[in-house]
């Protein structure tokens, strides 16, 4: 799943390495090399979530369908067709209220605030990438190995490593990933060109964070896929939505 998701980027990817090869003052490796170098490092960091997960939700009985599936375990109860529904609802339910969270903070970012803005008709093949590389790659590095490791660590601070999480740790757990998670979408603003001012990095962290929550929610409460099937839903319903507003 991860490897679907780094591929979804490439046809983002290509064109900005493109251009950081044709307009850098200085020498630059070739197209191809930046391409390999930058896949390596995305399927790098999602080899390292889906190794940090499968080495800790066994432990805190955290599931996932696929793996489940992929140690021919028995299957999981509820299955994945009932969860589907909370999902994508959840999902649904989030790309409805960031945008307005996204208002709130807009007057306070100047000319930034448009720049940044949630609701923007932008071309397919972003899209396309936000659903793939958002719902798979980033649920698998944030949800399935942070949050994971988070809610282990926790729990053998507490004495209790093993066994599903009590609700303190699991809501630790989320929180810090969803803040990690916020933070690690402050190189995206700086590529788009804008300033890292207070309210900018407030709104970063905040809607990401937010969304966050709700992602690690359904992963304890339900499974990995049902994050990653709200997770992608997100990114298509602002699809939708920017074609309405």
């Amino acid at each position: 799943m991860g490897v679907v998701g780094v591929l979804g980027l490439l046809p983002i990817l290509i064109p900005q390495l493109r251009q950081l090869a044709t307009t850098s003052g200085t020498p630059v490796p070739s197209l191809t090399a930046l391409v390999v170098a930058s896949v390596f490092q995305s399927l790098l960091f999602v080899a390292l979530g889906v190794a940090v997960g499968m080495a800790f939700a066994p432990r805190l009985h955290l599931r996932s369908h696929i793996a489940a599936w992929a140690g021919r375990e028995p299957k999981l109860s509820p299955g994945f067709s009932k969860e589907a529904p909370l999902a994508l609802g959840l999902g649904v339910l989030a790309a409805l209220v960031l945008p307005v969270l996204d208002q709130l903070f807009a007057p306070s970012m100047g000319e930034a605030a448009q720049r940044l803005r949630i609701l923007q008709d932008l071309p397919l093949n972003q899209r396309v990438a936000g659903a793939l590389a958002g719902g798979i790659n980033e649920e698998l590095i944030f949800r399935w190995g942070l949050a994971t490791f988070l809610a282990w660590l926790i729990g053998s601070i507490r004495g209790k490593a093993s066994g599903s999480p009590p609700a303190g740790t699991m809501w630790a757990a989320v929180v810090i990933a969803a803040l990690v998670f916020g933070a690690a979408h402050l190189p995206a603003v700086l590529g788009l060109s804008v300033s890292l001012t207070v309210p900018v990095v407030a709104r970063t962290i905040v809607l990401n964070a937010c969304a966050g929550m709700v992602f690690g929610w359904l992963y304890f409460r339900r499974s990995l896929e049902a994050a990653i099937l709200a997770h992608a839903m997100v990114h298509i319903t602002w699809a939708i939505l920017s074609r309405l507003v």
